[in-house]
């Protein structure tokens, strides 16, 4: 085929060409109507026999006319062509399309439409990886740097407002640049630049120290990208800031060193009461000097479980477990059992007061986290307050519950109340305690919804507030029954007498406690594992069972599903040192009635055995 080398001037060949590369062709009126329209797609949003004769910006979404319009109106007034893009947003579709306008005579006008979605789709896209990547090279403290080894020039742009603010570009020499390093990094990092330039396996990445107005700022440095030409090599990367960083890190560092000598010294205070009052009330013959070394190692009993319950809260936060379980709860009737907590624990000549508060308001929230944020609170001002008074309480305040612990203790000073909320911060380090509940308390009312604040005064008194969402509920709650009448307790206590227990446990020591708390009001039977405890309750059908979660040859769980094939109504506690929600959950639904943690308290396992067997 003979085609002429001026194809393109040649009018014979027009109409194939314009076919293969025109874009969408309107012909226009000054006045805006379409005399004539060529597309250069059968799909396009606009048909040929709908326009033809109507006003071209008719056919457009409004935003789109009016932005043509007065682009038209431009060129209309004036012989310079228009080019600009739009965004159509269509019924079904987004479009970006470029107009260009363009004058044919004095009275009309070609408007050319190109398709550039896909090309502005990607520019978009582009846009919006280019903004994020800023926001994150300004939160890591992120720059970009570049070296031209011809001019010894290092380029500096970004955010680590070194030598430099955001956006700002910079441009030193590597020689005033090696002046600012400190001198214990200079010979590493002139190495690491002169590796980066000659080798292909050199070390990437490097951390230094910059001295800058007298200050030491801590730098990461990395290389990943690099051009070599004839005469010059170019090398590319990021560079961050990473003081912030190091002090953190630094910083939790010395919290965690300093909580972990402060615990080491908190559970070995208990344990040495625990340990030494045992052997001596083994060894004493007087009653009443027993009664006193017993209620020391009760109170250590009960700071140690503290501590640990402290620990393991730490830990559920750490791991992001910490679960709540809601419920309806009396606000009074919870108060009243913190005081009743923590009325013997406050120090000489101080009194713990309840104030009035509304006893009839209940709400849905999660009673044992709430129970422990009052203990938090109640437990420091017992260990700051020594003389007055620690009052709570709370209020309905519109839409939330306002609760508060008040004391006449010493105070928090200035320079510490801003931090008190802070794990392992402590207001004094004098008294027994890990830095620990104020962080945990925060966090446990954070997720109930709520807030807490503190405000306080030397020598006067600090009082903690925090509130809780008001999420009422509907009708009463359901309360334990209680026998009061000396008949009914005696009736019962001959029951109890002969009821059996069946005890399953490993630990010999652990049965040994279970059996001096409860051994002389039942009749108990150990089993050492879980298949021992299947056993043992065919040949004595027990009126109740406690049972060990971690046992060898068949667990606790185990044990329990196999029990329950036999028997759906015979009591089971779980009694396990397991002490997470989910261990609670897994004991329930494998057929446990309750779930009690070691250790033990002897008063909860008395009280909840008798509320099972006074079912019987």
């Amino acid at each position: 085929m003979n085609i002429p080398s001026n194809i393109l001037h040649d009018k014979q060949y027009a109409d194939q060409i314009l076919e293969i590369t025109a874009d969408t062709m309107f012909f226009v009126y000054k006045d805006g109507t379409c005399l004539d329209f060529k597309a250069n797609t059968a799909d396009f949003f606009i048909k040929e026999q709908d326009i033809i004769g109507e006003n071209i910006f008719s056919y457009f979404p409004v935003e789109t006319a009016r932005e043509m319009y007065l682009e038209f109106a431009k060129v209309r007034a004036g012989s310079k062509p228009s080019a600009r893009n739009y965004k159509l947003i269509l019924e079904d579709d987004v479009k970006y399309y470029k107009c260009i306008i363009s004058r044919y005579d004095k009275e009309h006008f070609i408007f050319q439409y190109r398709d550039i979605t896909g090309r502005s789709v990607v520019r978009l896209k582009l846009e919006k990886k280019q903004k994020d990547l800023c926001e994150i090279e300004k939160a890591a403290s992120i720059g970009l740097w570049a070296y031209d080894s011809s001019t010894r020039l290092i380029n500096y742009s970004g955010y680590t407002r070194i030598f430099c603010n955001d956006e700002e570009v910079k441009d030193i020499s590597i020689d005033e640049y090696i002046n600012y390093i400190h001198p214990d990094d200079k010979d590493r990092f002139s190495q690491w630049l002169e590796e980066n330039l000659d080798e292909k396996d050199a070390v990437n990445t490097i951390n230094y120290k910059l001295l800058i107005a007298g200050k030491t700022i801590n730098m990461r440095i990395k290389a990943y990208h690099k051009e070599v030409y004839m005469q010059k090599t170019i090398l590319e990367g990021y560079i961050q800031n990473t003081s912030e960083i190091v002090w953190k890190a630094e910083r939790s560092n010395q919290l965690k060193s300093a909580f972990l000598a402060n615990m080491s010294h908190e559970i070995r205070t208990p344990l040495n009461a625990i340990l030494g009052f045992s052997r001596i009330i083994a060894e004493t013959e007087n009653a009443e000097e027993r009664l006193q070394y017993y209620d020391i190692v009760e109170k250590n009993n009960m700071r140690l479980q503290e501590l640990i319950n402290e620990i393991l809260d730490l830990s559920k936060i750490e791991l992001g477990i910490m679960e709540f379980n809601y419920a309806p709860v009396y606000l009074h009737t919870l108060c009243e059992d913190v005081k009743n907590t923590y009325n013997f624990r406050c120090q000489p000549g101080v009194e713990l007061i309840l104030e009035e508060s509304d006893p009839s308001l209940v709400i849905s929230t999660d009673r044992n986290r709430l129970f422990q944020v009052f203990s938090n609170l109640i437990g420091n001002a017992t260990k700051f307050t020594v003389k007055g008074s620690i009052s709570f309480g709370y209020k309905l305040a519109g839409e939330e519950i306002v609760f508060h612990v008040t004391d006449t203790g010493s105070g928090i000073s200035d320079d510490k109340i801003d931090k008190i909320f802070d794990r392992f911060i402590m207001a004094n380090n004098q008294v027994q305690g890990t830095g620990l509940g104020l962080s945990i308390s925060k966090i446990i009312v954070e997720k109930l919804g709520g807030k807490i604040a503190v405000r306080s005064q030397i020598e006067v008194g600090t009082t903690f507030t925090f509130t809780l969402p008001y999420i009422s509920v509907n009708g009463k709650m359901k309360q334990e029954e209680k026998q009061t009448s000396a008949s009914a307790k005696d009736k019962n206590k001959a029951f109890l007498q002969k009821a059996t227990i069946l005890v399953a446990e490993d630990y010999q020591s652990n049965y040994d406690l279970i059996a001096a708390i409860i051994g002389k009001m039942y009749r108990l039977v150990h089993a050492h594992d879980g298949m021992e405890a299947i056993m043992y309750y065919e040949q004595y059908k027990p009126d109740l069972i406690l049972m060990d979660i971690k046992m060898p040859n068949i667990n606790g769980l185990d044990a329990t599903k196999a029990i329950r094939e036999m028997s759906a109504d015979v009591p089971v506690i779980a009694v396990s040192a397991y002490a997470y929600e989910k261990d609670k959950v897994a004991a329930i639904e494998s057929g446990c009635n309750e779930f009690i943690t070691k250790p033990v308290s002897a008063d909860l396992l008395k009280t909840t055995i008798n509320k099972y067997l006074k079912q019987k």
